[in-house]
């Protein structure tokens, strides 16, 4: 996660850049036409750059000599080297993770929607509710270019005007804090401890 860090905040502009461009490209194309359309169009493109790179060295080592015979006269040959191979161990990890991201978030909806805490259901049911009027107005694609694009802008709208959002985000959770005193002064709250000295 750290190394996305300088790739979020554009530091090397051309760094992110590759980053970002490509993942919102194909969001826009699949947004637009059929994934089978995008994945052919983009393998396409991919072997059509590839055999230009291809008939760019022929040329220009071959027929013009105007570069020396080596592989970095090649503008890919850096990707020729590269491992696509995905050790096991890794494969292992990531399940690992999953199964306890997973694992929490299902004991996390166990207890929202069996009111263990009445105070988190009723946030729980808002959101949703929520959730329902971003369903009407957004597919889930526009979410996600939507979530893509804040993902690369955000961060630097962040760091450029820190000193004025700070200063936002303690008021409205000063507001919030206060809200929430005076909600749960009105309604009891049910955990499930109580529940079972019931």
């Amino acid at each position: 996660m750290a190394s996305m860090l300088p790739i979020v905040y554009w530091a090397d502009p051309v760094h992110s850049a590759a980053v970002f461009t490509p993942v919102i490209a194909f969001l826009l194309a699949v947004q637009y036409n059929s994934l089978i359309s995008v994945l052919a169009y983009s393998a396409l493109l991919l072997l059509v750059l590839v055999g230009v790179c291809n008939v760019y060295v022929y040329t220009m080592v071959v027929l013009l000599k105007k570069l020396p015979d080596e592989p970095s006269s090649d503008p890919l040959y850096k990707v020729y080297g590269a491992d696509l191979t995905i050790p096991a161990e890794d494969v292992v990890k990531i399940s690992n993770c999953t199964t306890d991201i997973v694992n929490s978030g299902l004991t996390e909806l166990k207890r929202l929607f069996f009111c263990e805490n009445i105070i988190d259901t009723v946030k729980f049911g808002i959101s949703l509710y929520c959730l329902t009027y971003i369903g009407s107005w957004f597919n889930l694609l526009t979410v996600i270019i939507l979530a893509w694009t804040g993902l690369f802008t955000l961060p630097k709208v962040y760091i450029n005007n820190q000193a004025a959002i700070d200063d936002a985000v303690i008021s409205v959770k000063n507001v919030i804090d206060g809200l929430k005193a005076k909600i749960s002064a009105l309604v009891p709250v049910t955990t499930a401890e109580n529940k079972k000295e019931e």
